[in-house]
């Protein structure tokens, strides 16, 4: 490679983490995770063939079954700690534990003992080569995450585990304060402001207390000091995928270590499923046995709620220690996959008296704000627009693919809008609420941000329905959409980072391209929108005149389905060529029918008055 790349190369984040490793970056399109969508999450696991040969991630956790006394997990677990420390833990791993140099805790392979450092170090020596291949620089800098409460021994074990992989360690960043930084924290926020970081990952649980410090003191990251921290490293995704297989196992014994794996296996994919799902099901094959297994939403949840507990006896030390309430937090941070657990979001939103921030995926929270602080040590500038006004306008998708915008681009963060909406079919019981960014009246010329589904509607007639859509910006740029049916009061919700993966050449283009086919837009919206009202009037009147016509004198009756043709078949014109319609022309024709129907609907309210059903 040439001597110009190798000076371009960016310093990189790394999520060295108990149960999966991430590597990203941050450059102009904000920070990201390398590997893409599906193998960005590298499982933190190591297999030392009888050959030589190291095998690290998706394929060593894959066949660990298969050679179980070769596969190290967890390595995190013991770096820098010493043997008799980690006996406790010999029974998680399927590779005995021994004692290295200095009494460390080691594994012991072939008779030798692999230390955790070298474990580690094959897994950061894998994410480095991931990040070349993608990013086709060389890397040699990196900010690796660690937790709050790592020691100096666990912290040089982590340089060491660097230096193994061929990289230099720019910096080790607490990972609270990463998870922090991905959000925005701090930057903006007022001094003195107390920042709950959650983390509940796959091997261990952590709850720190930030508090926000002014930018000239000398703590890390100038912006977050650490008050109070506790944990338990005991306690994670993991166990909590054991305490499934007990359930399913009930008193009985699996064989050996290969199969419980299998189970295992199945008890995490189970777990992960009843996030979205109420009941799982699989046929697993055990020892040439096909079992049938099932595990419920209530079931999860009653096996996580002694875990749960464990962590808020964790959260409440935290509070104690630093003589703080729950209600003088001002934001809860989510880390960790196990997160994504329903009774897990629940009880944290109970327990803290606030919705926790869930915008960005909890596995990847940490390395993103690791990426951050690359990017601020390599001096490069980060293009994080959503500062003190919103780039772009942000708004949801309406009938026909048009765009309702709530939240103009320019307005000032903080900032919130509601925008009452209906539902356009009978008997609709869910509405999908589709989340953009753009200038443009169309959702095919926007960015979509996300999507969530409003659940539970009672079925009423279309248009009868009362949804609320509430956004809500607060001042670290993250968007809260919030939607609620009024007669019903069921709800849902979602949280988005808008300024993820969006740079600023990307927000002026959009912003110009709405400029250069604003009258175009703005009149395919107006006939979008005439069509979708037409279409509804239409069909409101047509039941009306359907209960009460022998009431209506008949000249006056076939004049107004006269209208109706008329006006239906320029709807239909209007979806299919739209550029043949005269939308001034479409409004009158509109505007005509809606006074002529007026006495239908008086005589409907009359009779139904009188006994009749007006619905």
């Amino acid at each position: 490679m040439s001597e110009d790349s190798t000076a371009a190369a960016p310093i990189v984040g790394i999520d060295l983490g108990t149960t999966n490793s991430l590597i990203a970056v941050c450059d102009a399109r904000g920070p990201r995770v390398l590997g893409g969508v599906a193998s960005a999450l590298m499982p933190s696991a190591v297999r030392y063939g009888s050959d030589g040969e190291v095998c690290v991630g998706a394929r060593a956790k894959l066949e660990a079954a298969v050679f179980p006394e070769r596969t190290i997990f967890s390595s995190k677990r013991f770096l820098g700690r010493r043997a008799e420390e980690m006996r406790a833990f010999s029974s998680a791993q399927s590779v005995p534990i021994c004692e290295g140099p200095r009494g460390l805790a080691g594994f012991a392979i072939d008779g030798k003992c692999v230390l955790p450092q070298d474990v580690s170090g094959a897994i950061l020596r894998e994410l480095r080569l991931r990040a070349e291949a993608e990013l086709g620089v060389p890397i040699t800098r990196a900010v690796i995450t660690v937790p709050a409460y790592f020691d100096d021994a666990q912290r040089q074990a982590t340089r060491d585990a660097a230096r193994n992989a061929g990289l230099s360690v720019a910096r080790l960043v607490n990972e609270p304060t990463a998870a922090s930084l991905a959000y925005g924290i701090g930057r903006g926020t007022q001094a003195g402001e107390r920042v709950v970081i959650y983390d509940l990952g796959g091997g261990t649980f952590d709850c720190t207390l930030l508090e926000i410090v002014p930018k000239d003191t000398e703590v890390e990251s100038d912006c977050f000091q650490v008050l109070a921290t506790s944990g338990d490293t005991a306690l994670g995704g993991d166990d909590i995928d054991r305490a499934i297989v007990e359930h399913w196992l009930a008193g009985s014994t699996v064989g050996s270590i290969s199969e419980r794996m299998q189970l295992l296996e199945f008890a995490q994919r189970a777990k992960c499923a009843l996030a979205t799902e109420v009941r799982v099901d699989e046929v697993v094959v055990c020892n040439a046995i096909a079992k049938a297994l099932s595990l419920t939403r209530a079931e999860l949840d009653s096996i996580v709620a002694p875990f749960i507990e464990r962590t808020l006896v964790c959260c409440r030390r935290v509070l104690a220690d630093a003589s703080i309430a729950p209600k003088d937090i001002a934001r809860v941070v989510l880390v960790g996959g196990s997160t994504r657990l329903v009774r897990v979001r629940s009880e944290v939103a109970k327990f803290f008296g606030r919705e926790p921030y869930l915008a960005l995926d909890p596995d990847r929270v940490v390395a993103l704000g690791a990426a951050i602080q690359g990017a601020i040590l390599a001096g490069d500038r980060r293009d994080l627009l959503l500062l003190d006004v919103l780039p772009l306008s942000l708004g949801i998708e309406t009938v026909g693919g048009a765009t309702a915008k709530l939240l103009m681009r320019n307005t000032p963060i903080p900032s919130r809008a509601s925008e009452k909406f209906s539902t356009s079919k009978d008997g609709q019981t869910s509405v999908k609420v589709h989340v953009v960014q753009g200038e443009r009246e169309f959702i095919e010329h926007c960015r979509s941000l996300g999507t969530f589904h409003l659940t539970g509607i009672p079925p009423m007639p279309a248009g009868i329905p009362q949804l609320e859509v509430e956004f809500l910006v607060d001042q670290n740029g993250v968007l809260s959409v919030r939607a609620l049916e009024r007669r019903s009061g069921v709800a849902a919700s979602i949280q988005i980072m808008p300024s993820f993966g969006l740079t600023e050449e990307e927000a002026a283009k959009m912003d110009a391209d709405s400029i250069t086919h604003a009258r175009s837009d703005m009149r395919r919206h107006r006939l979008t929108d005439l069509r979708v009202h037409s279409t509804l009037d239409i069909k409101w009147i047509a039941e009306a005149l359907a209960r009460v016509r022998d009431a209506l004198d008949g000249a006056y009756v076939a004049d107004l389905e006269q209208q109706m043709v008329r006006l239906t078949a320029l709807c239909v014109e209007a979806e299919h060529t739209p550029d043949t319609v005269d939308p001034e022309e479409f409004s009158k024709l509109k505007q005509a029918l809606d006074v002529s129907s007026v006495r239908v609907h008086e005589v409907a309210i009359a009779h139904s008055i009188r006994g009749g059903s007006i619905l």
